[in-house]
């Protein structure tokens, strides 16, 4: 059996990424004495294994990190299937659609943030939250046409705390697709208008609640598929100091594309049209077999 070629952590995180990899959490249940809990309407980016831990990250920058015991392991359950049994010593629950990720006996469970420098506290007060009706737009478009690093990418700057609250990585995708704007563009490339009407539509996406939970997404989690504005194949990258993943369309997300900066791009090496979750399993049994 070729995954006997894989640890149980690589073959437990391998049926993690297919169950969860961009999928809204509908609901989570954590152990108690951990710091920061699971938000509902979070969605998850990655999963991954090192050794006998397994992390999964959400599309706010917050790691759940989980180390197994000897008899520690995440299973994955039809809601069905989880109603009928007892659950025991699940530590963490999570639950998206129609199935529940279980983890049982681990020995730490701790979360924490992704560092990402541009939002750390330390570096400067937070900017206004654009989910407030009542916030100060002009202060968001302040910020942005006087951003420091004039060869900071719209993209980062977007996640930057500093300058505006309330995005997270799946709006960041989906406000850069709406607007047309290609994702490394400079900062300094935006005139006050176009800044204007980047912050005026993500406020009004925020505070409509544009990303629901029924929503169908335009770029998000769509690596190698067609872009429903321009027929184009959208793609995926990783992008930022932090490395986050970046969903865009390169045919018809081309405002400023001449300003654009290559810095902290990784270029994503899964295959359009292969699930990321099939892509790693195959990369790692691969790997395991040239060990092997």
């Amino acid at each position: 059996m070729i995954s006997a070629i894989l640890t149980s952590t690589q073959r437990q995180a391998a049926s993690l990424r297919i169950a969860l990899i961009g999928k809204d959490v509908k609901a989570a249940t954590i152990a108690e004495d951990v710091v920061l809990s699971l938000k509902t309407g979070s969605v998850i980016e990655e999963v991954r294994a090192f050794g006998r831990e397994i992390e999964i990250v959400f599309d706010d920058g917050l790691v759940l990190r989980t180390k197994m015991s000897l008899r520690g392991s995440w299973r994955v359950f039809h809601i069905a299937d989880w109603q009928r049994k007892k659950r025991g010593s699940a530590k963490v629950l999570i639950q998206v659609e129609n199935l529940i990720a279980a983890c049982f006996d681990p020995s730490e469970v701790e979360t924490h943030h992704d560092f990402d420098p541009r939002r750390h506290p330390l570096l400067g007060r937070n900017g206004p939250d654009l989910s407030d009706p009542k916030t100060d737009l002009d202060l968001c478009v302040d910020l942005m046409v006087e951003y420091q690093d004039a060869d900071a990418t719209i993209a980062e700057v977007l996640l930057d705390q500093r300058v505006m609250r309330g995005i997270g990585n799946v709006f960041r995708c989906e406000l850069l697709w709406t607007c047309e704007l290609h994702p490394w563009a400079k900062v300094s490339s935006l005139n006050r208008d176009e800044c204007r009407e980047l912050v005026s539509i993500a406020a009004e996406m925020l505070q409509s609640r544009h990303l629901s939970h029924d929503r169908t997404l335009a770029v998000y989690g769509r690596h190698g598929k067609e872009c429903e504005r321009c027929t184009g194949q959208v793609r995926v990258t990783h992008h930022g100091e932090a490395n986050r993943v970046l969903y865009w369309c390169a045919d018809c997300q081309i405002r400023h594309a001449g300003t654009s900066s290559s810095r902290y791009v990784t270029e994503h090496d899964t295959p359009p049209g292969v699930h990321p979750a099939e892509f790693i399993y195959l990369s790692e049994l691969e790997h395991a077999r040239k060990l092997g």
